[in-house]
């Protein structure tokens, strides 16, 4: 995989390039998130001690699928993440903080 961000303090970075106007900043915050998941994928394959060709076998993909999810130039849908975690028999949460104060809170362990 060549990834271009390894490495290097790109969320600072992108803060320092992008536009400051409300279609840019939506822009702004995809590619950080998308770069923030996708190190979260590979420090939790590099955790469990998983080679790409494990977590292929575990859920029947090829050894590029995994390349492409862990590579942030690519985007990831929700069921990319979900299959990959499920490969890694990890769980997650997700948590949506509203203004108002109030949560909503998506616990993985719910699913399995």
């Amino acid at each position: 995989m060549n990834n271009p961000h390894i490495g290097a303090d790109v969320l600072k970075f992108l803060d320092s390039i992008i536009p400051d106007t409300p279609e840019m900043q939506i822009l702004g915050e995809q590619e950080k998130m998308r770069i923030m998941l996708t190190q979260v994928l590979r420090d939790a394959r590099s955790r469990s001690g998983m080679t790409h060709e494990q977590i292929a076998t575990v859920i029947n993909k090829d050894v590029e699928w995994v390349k492409r999810v862990e590579d942030c130039n690519h985007t990831m849908s929700v069921d990319d993440f979900v299959a990959y975690m499920r490969a890694l028999n990890a769980n997650f949460e997700i948590t949506v903080s509203l203004p108002n104060g109030s949560s909503i809170k998506l616990d993985s362990s719910e699913i399995k």
